[in-house]
């Protein structure tokens, strides 16, 4: 799995969390969003920001 890494940089990759993204069947399932803390914020955003322009 890809738990603890950056959106895009692990075993699932960008197009199956694009795959994820895009299933209606998980619109309205709340997500949460593990990825490596780091100093600031700068990487969350970015991994959100991944996740936003996968979404259609």
């Amino acid at each position: 799995m890809d738990r603890h890494t950056h959106i895009g940089e692990g075993k699932i990759g960008l197009e199956g969390f694009r795959l994820l993204m895009n299933d209606k069947r998980w619109e309205e399932v709340p997500k949460i969003l593990e990825t490596p803390k780091e100093k600031g914020t700068a990487k969350d955003i970015e991994n959100l920001n991944r996740l936003r322009n996968l979404a259609e």
